[in-house]
């Protein structure tokens, strides 16, 4: 493995299909060495103006699941090795760009695309020498993008904090549960993977627009206690593990939560300035225990995306010693943001 692995002049963004204009305008703010250039659904690469683009980089980019650096296509499996030769690549994560917009594609499609990444991976690494496990920081590792009928997009990068975690930036989610009411238990289960949290049993979620109860699911599932807070039909079952307060989160005083909230979480369907304002409401009430804030933006608009800079400041400012965000796959148009807290427990 190369000691210090090649920059480029380009670099590469995987991210969600219908998001592209947003990744070059995010983009553009962050780093406006970086010009976009090739372009897929789902795909952006970028010319660095200002110099070479680094293995180590990785802009933080809300709108971006992974980046690399680019070598360009490779019609074939060789030309796949020559590039994993010249960086000095050990690990290989292949994967598929999305076929389409999240929840737009047939099952179909889908079998296809994920057919062609299976039948690449196959070929590629009976040709080559790749380890098998996780690649552990400071591992090169070879990024592959691919689609059907098209020539597979290499790229590379050094792994360790802050990287993607897996192929195109999807993380390994398991399937939902039977008696999961919705897909926010999904959304769940990655937001936390995507974060490196873990919520204990016995911890509090204090949970805001939770019904019809998914996302309720997902916290039950992981042994904590949950009041729910929304005036829609919770799923029965779900409902009946739970102190639920069927009222909408402004109508509901904090003297009426237990005073150890661990977690509040948020995925109301109402406009991020609303969510954020929701929340800001009890996060003082419960700063000696809050561990950290779980929240879901709906993306409704330009505007909106314009905004989300403010956004982010916001959640900073309701202590928040950590900000990340990150629109991840079970999202589709939302945008997830996570608050790292630090409890100010009284001595």
């Amino acid at each position: 493995m190369s000691a210090v692995p090649p920059s480029s002049p380009f670099a590469l963004a995987v991210c969600q299909p219908g998001s592209e204009r947003w990744l070059k305008r995010e983009v553009a703010r962050l780093r406006p060495d970086l010009h976009g250039a090739f372009q897929r659904p789902g795909l952006v690469t970028f010319k660095a103006l200002g110099g070479a683009f680094g293995a180590t980089e990785a802009p933080l980019a809300v709108f971006a699941r992974a980046w690399a650096c680019s070598s360009g296509p490779c019609p074939d499996v060789e030309a796949v090795l020559a590039a994993a030769a010249r960086v000095g690549a050990s690990h290989l994560w292949l994967g598929p760009r999305d076929a389409g917009p999240p929840g737009r594609v047939s099952p179909a499609r889908q079998a296809e695309v994920d057919a062609d990444a299976t039948a690449w991976e196959a070929a590629i690494r009976g040709a080559g020498a790749f380890d098998p496990e996780p690649p552990a920081p400071g591992a090169v590792v070879l990024d592959v993008v691919t689609f059907p009928d098209e020539a597979p997009l290499a790229g590379w990068h050094v792994h360790g904090p802050g990287r993607h975690l897996g192929p195109c930036g999807r993380l390994d989610v398991p399937a939902p549960p039977p008696a999961a009411p919705s897909r926010a238990w999904t959304k769940v289960v990655e937001s936390l993977a995507w974060a490196g949290v873990e919520v204990q049993p016995g911890d509090l979620v204090l949970e805001i627009g939770a019904a019809p109860g998914g996302s309720t699911l997902a916290f039950l599932e992981r042994g904590a206690r949950v009041v729910a807070l929304d005036a829609n039909p919770m799923d029965p079952g779900i409902a009946a593990r739970v102190t639920w307060i069927r009222r909408p989160a402004g109508a509901v005083a904090w003297e009426e939560i237990p005073r150890d909230v661990a977690w509040i979480a948020c995925d109301a369907n109402i406009a991020p300035a609303r969510a954020l304002a929701a929340v800001g409401r009890f996060v003082p009430a419960f700063r000696r225990t809050l561990k950290g804030l779980l929240l879901t933006l709906k993306l409704n608009d330009d505007a909106t995306v314009a905004a989300l800079p403010g956004l982010l400041e916001r959640v900073g400012r309701m202590g928040a010693v950590e900000v990340r965000a990150a629109q991840l796959p079970s999202h589709r148009g939302d945008l997830f943001a996570f608050g790292r807290m630090e409890p100010h427990r009284r001595r």
